[in-house]
């Protein structure tokens, strides 16, 4: 499958349980660990396992994080011509502020070729200004405008009335506990090196 780099790497957005050599060396492995190795083992087995389903599932919310025509759907709910690049980019301005290119560029995780083509339009459709620092006039500034503001807090209004109607059959109590597993997977994932296992 896209994406299984391979024996030696078992990374949480590697390893897929819909991908057969993940899943049958996943239960190779736990086999033998069962056949006669000590229990610590036989846990690092269930819990490869699971990682591999874990990632599996982040596969899927990714791809449809991603998908053009979802979100081109969602789009056209909130009545907004915004492409998806340029709705993350001013997502950024807004929750962060102003920011210079290269920092807007580094937070919505897009090289500063891509984000100065999407500023340079959303420049010219008005959604966002660019001036001067005035404190180094070779810094350019991005902010959001009113109008820029409006367009993406339409479609954000969207996403999220989507999301609430998607999880209206969880209790209270679910819904807390998703928020606190979901923002400990985000912080341990953040503050965690990529490493090529192979060399390990």
């Amino acid at each position: 499958m896209a994406g299984c780099r391979g024996p030696a790497i078992y990374t949480l957005l590697t390893m897929s349980s819909s991908c057969r050599y993940c899943r049958v060396h996943a239960g190779l492995h736990y086999r033998r660990v069962r056949a006669g190795q000590t229990g610590a083992n036989v846990a690092s087995a269930r819990k490869l396992t699971a990682v591999a389903a874990i990632s599996a599932t982040l596969a899927q919310i990714v791809r449809l994080s991603i998908s053009r025509s979802a979100f081109a759907g969602q789009a056209s709910a909130a009545n907004t011509e915004l492409s998806q690049p340029s709705y993350v980019l001013l997502r950024v301005l807004i929750d962060e502020g102003p920011l210079p290119l290269s920092r807007l560029a580094r937070l919505a995780h897009m090289d500063a070729g891509m984000a100065t083509r999407r500023v340079r339009a959303l420049v010219e459709a008005g959604l966002v200004t660019r001036h001067t620092d005035p404190n180094d006039g070779r810094v350019s500034v991005i902010e959001a405008t009113p109008q820029g503001r409006r367009a993406a807090g339409a479609l954000h209004e969207v996403r999220r009335d989507h999301s609430a109607r998607a999880l209206s059959g969880w209790s209270a109590a679910e819904l807390h506990e998703f928020n606190r597993l979901l923002s400990k997977f985000l912080t341990d994932i953040k503050k965690t090196p990529i490493v090529d296992t192979a060399t390990r």
